[in-house]
């Protein structure tokens, strides 16, 4: 019986010092214990850019965790390559005097979740050369924004003058490379400079550089065997990979003439790897670029579309492989959508303006006197104003809803979509 008596006590002794070591080694345990591969499993779950950047942001093994080549292709395929983080949107100095610090704001999109206001400063570009002041935002694609060199006394790109310096950069990264203007350019007109799509190797690039880039500049020149008229000219600019860069390729087509004056011709859109030049008294001739070929040519729009033309009323808009033309005609937003296969046109979708914002904050009774003026259209909406004052409303194209209160009505101009990496590039530099 003693010695019954003394085994179970024993055994209950030895199962208080194994429990009281287990709490003693769990009391001093920290995130530190955690192993790597289980680490990766729970990094995984976070679905948020901007909170990945924050968890890796921590600390230097979380970065590496983070930075790891196979973590970020099981990352990518749970979550999807980009994301749309935002856009960047313009002000046109037609309508309204250019920000302090530009003539663009970033506002982050609602549908990339745990992004907030607060984190647009990551979208800053304060550190570009010369002061963010000097350059004016032009495009964007994927990761990239491209600005091209203010000149004293012009507007920007789109408003036509000569060719100056771009810089292309990343935000999210803070890097960025300039592309001088080529001597033998600087005294050319600009009809406007693009950036094509391009991916990120981060095979090649080692986190350590900008993305490979690829820029389209559209020049006009006067034709070589035409009096009083124009000619365009395209050159592709590329990144070679070493912080410099060089042209790729560059056509001049004398096949295709311009009125002389470049007044006449304005850029209504960009669709489907296509870019629109409308030109004025052409009875309905548009300049396209393809932005594959780089070849020039002269699209018709029937006279339904087209007349009567206006560079203010005009914008061509794609998506998905659909062509589209959104017109303002006596007052009546039109969207014209062409039959696939077919080259045919329909009336797509009709607003009559005048009625659609009655009632409106800021309308007043005198608008819409004079044909309402297209700011900037894409596949989803659409600025207007009317042409007596800068009243800026936006027209939800999928809906055809009237709305003046949405963030981006304060800012009159084509906005450009930015889409950030679901990790961030610089986090490889961290790691070294």
């Amino acid at each position: 019986m003693a010695t019954g008596r003394r085994r179970r006590r024993r055994r209950r002794r030895l199962r208080r010092q194994r429990r009281d070591a287990v709490i003693a080694a769990v009391a001093t345990s920290t995130v530190e214990d955690v192993p790597d591969h289980v680490l990766q499993v729970i990094l995984l779950r976070v679905d948020s850019s901007s909170s990945l950047i924050r968890a890796a942001a921590s600390c230097r093994r979380w970065r590496r965790v983070v930075a790891d080549a196979s973590f970020l292709h099981s990352f990518r395929s749970l979550h999807g390559t980009h994301r749309v983080a935002g856009r960047y949107h313009t002000i046109d100095p037609i309508y309204e005097p250019p920000l302090p610090r530009g003539n663009f704001v970033f506002l982050p999109s609602t549908s990339l979740t745990g992004v907030t206001v607060d984190d647009s400063r990551c979208f800053s570009l304060d550190f570009l050369p010369d002061g963010v002041s000097s350059w004016e935002l032009v495009d964007c694609r994927g990761s990239l924004v491209l600005l091209s060199k203010k000149s004293p006394g012009f507007g920007g790109v789109a408003t036509n003058r000569r060719f100056t310096d771009l810089v292309v950069c990343e935000p999210l990264t803070r890097r960025y490379q300039v592309i001088p203007c080529p001597p033998d350019l600087e005294f050319f007109m600009c009809l406007g400079v693009f950036l094509l799509d391009s991916g990120f190797d981060l095979a090649t690039s080692g986190g350590m550089g900008i993305p490979n880039f690829r820029v389209i500049s559209v020049l006009f020149d006067r034709h070589r065997w035409l009096y009083y008229r124009g000619m365009p000219m395209s050159f592709m600019l590329s990144s070679v990979g070493d912080g410099s860069w060089r042209v790729l390729q560059g056509e001049t087509i004398d096949d295709v003439d311009l009125p002389e004056w470049m007044e006449l011709i304005k850029f209504v859109g960009r669709a489907n790897a296509c870019l629109y030049w409308g030109i004025e008294n052409e009875d309905g001739a548009t300049l396209v670029l393809d932005e594959n070929t780089l070849e020039f040519s002269i699209t018709m729009f029937p006279e339904s579309i087209w007349a009567p033309y206006n560079k203010w009323t005009f914008r061509v808009i794609g998506g998905n492989g659909v062509l589209r033309v959104v017109r303002v005609i006596g007052n009546d937003l039109k969207v014209f959508r062409q039959l696939a296969g077919r080259g045919e046109w329909m009336l797509e979708k009709m607003l009559r303006l005048p009625d659609a914002t009655r009632g409106l904050p800021g309308r007043e009774e005198w608008f819409f006197q004079h044909e309402a003026m297209i700011v900037a259209a894409n596949e989803e909406y659409v600025l207007v104003t009317p042409r007596e004052k800068t009243w800026v409303f936006s027209v939800e194209l999928d809906t055809m809803e009237v709305e003046r209160e949405h963030e981006r009505n304060k800012y009159p101009g084509p906005a450009y979509q930015y889409e950030s990496l679901p990790w961030p590039p610089a986090l490889q530099v961290c790691v070294q």
